[in-house]
């Protein structure tokens, strides 16, 4: 493998329950008690739905663009000072670096919050590029943007490895020609038996994966 794009929410980062726990951490700095199940009600919402629920449920007379700038405020807060890497990140990283392979992150969070948490962790010099689904203007059900990485980094989508806890994405980057690797997270647990089977290697951890592209001599 010459290159290897990175998701992060799930792969790289531990920072999927901030998306399901950011609406209960809003109305608990509020002195309000969250409803059980509230974080799986507002992840099938938009932003906007989500406040408005929120403004109605909970009594809140705000505007929903306030709600919203609060809830980003608090996501915000947690990837500059709190999101962790999950177990063997630094490790993998370094040893992909140290193998010459190039690296770029294609995620759907904001290019910001990346970037900051990425710089708190020290590993934001790592990768040669962050590519987010805003920025290119296509989500991950189309290949765009592991395209664009690939294009900037100077590799074949045969010589370049995608890293994703999420079975739709995986599915696209191997339709597009991408060597996949498939990581497991708690988040999307219930699609892990599909994730196994379509990707090319699998692991459950980090420190797995990378012991499995050294047998097969891909590292």
């Amino acid at each position: 493998m010459r290159g290897a794009i990175f998701d992060v929410d799930g792969t790289l980062l531990d920072s999927m329950p901030i998306w399901m726990d950011a609406g209960a951490r809003y109305l608990k700095a509020l002195g309000l008690v969250p409803e059980e199940g509230l974080g799986d009600k507002l992840f099938s919402m938009t932003m906007t739905e989500g406040a408005d629920y929120l403004n109605h449920a909970y009594g809140l007379q705000k505007e929903p663009s306030r709600i919203i700038t609060e809830i980003n405020a608090i996501v915000e807060e947690f990837y500059f000072g709190e999101a962790p890497l999950k177990p063997g990140a630094m490790e993998l990283l370094g040893q992909m670096r140290a193998a010459g392979m190039k690296l770029s992150v294609a995620t759907s969070t904001d290019h910001h919050l990346i970037e900051g948490a990425f710089r708190r962790l020290g590993i934001l010099e790592y990768f040669s590029g962050i590519f987010t689904c805003s920025q290119v203007g296509a989500g991950k059900d189309k290949p765009l943007i592991y395209e664009m990485a690939a294009q900037a980094m100077g590799t074949a989508p045969a010589e370049t490895c995608v890293l994703e806890d999420a079975l739709h994405a995986l599915v696209t980057a191997k339709k597009a020609g991408f060597f996949t690797i498939g990581i497991y997270d708690e988040a999307s647990a219930a699609k892990q038996e599909e994730l196994q089977k379509e990707a090319d290697l699998y692991g459950k951890s980090l420190s797995d994966i990378l012991e499995k592209l050294k047998e097969e001599q891909k590292l």
